[in-house]
């Protein structure tokens, strides 16, 4: 793991209903010149039947992470 992913801090946490979304909040970091750490997860719906939905998590950070070459 790079140094710069160590010492990266999160500016905030942002959570999507989809993919689409996402990828919007990913372009607009890329513009300004923030790093991303995005994953995806499932939780429980909201309407109780026992099924589950998916939301993205985007977390903004303050530098781009970059990746050693060894």
């Amino acid at each position: 793991m790079s140094d710069d992913v160590a010492t990266a801090q999160v500016l905030s946490t942002n959570i999507f209903d989809s993919a689409a979304e996402a990828i919007e909040a990913i372009g607009a970091a890329d513009v300004l010149g923030l790093g991303v750490k995005v994953s995806n997860r499932l939780v429980p719906d909201e309407d109780g039947d026992d099924s589950f939905v998916e939301e993205w998590v985007v977390e903004l950070l303050t530098s781009v992470p970059t990746v050693d070459e060894d």
